[in-house]
């Protein structure tokens, strides 16, 4: 059991960093209206595959933690596990939303770049890009789930 939380702490931990990271960049990128540095973060991380290896850690992450409540006398409808299982579902809806946004505009900062779209264009679609609300909820859904994993309130 030790092991299996062990790793579902290494696997959630390297999914809040990769996630976050990159949330946070392409967040930052946004609220500055940097066409550029947009382009730039949208190829790279196209280019590297960073999400898989995000969305990789996040299911690693849930079999290790369902491996541990299954091998470690705990039950899987306790309280604090159904909140983390609700939170998780929030989490996959609400980066659903972010992400469809986002690409969508990292598409557009590229095509900016290359000189295919009005580079105006992209800055007014980035005033108005929801993106940093997004990345609030997702920062605060994060912040409930290691409360609830830790302080177990339910």
């Amino acid at each position: 059991m030790l092991i299996f939380k062990a790793l579902h702490i290494l696997s959630m931990v390297t999914m809040v960093m990769l996630f976050s990271g990159g949330e946070l960049y392409y967040t930052f990128a946004i609220r500055a209206r940097n066409v550029r540095a947009l382009a730039w973060l949208h190829s790279t991380e196209r280019r590297n595959g960073i999400a898989f290896f995000a969305l990789g850690a996040l299911l690693s992450g849930i079999m290790f933690g369902l491996l541990t409540v299954a091998t470690g006398g705990i039950d899987f409808l306790d309280g604090w596990l159904i909140a983390a299982y609700l939170l998780i579902g929030l989490f996959f809806a609400n980066s659903a939303l972010f992400a469809t946004r986002v690409v969508r505009i990292g598409d557009h900062a590229v095509e900016a770049e290359a000189g295919t779209r009005p580079v105006e264009e992209v800055v007014a679609e980035m005033g108005t890009n929801s993106a940093t609300f997004l990345f609030a909820i997702n920062a605060t859904i994060f912040a409930a789930i290691i409360l609830d994993m830790v302080l177990k309130p339910f």
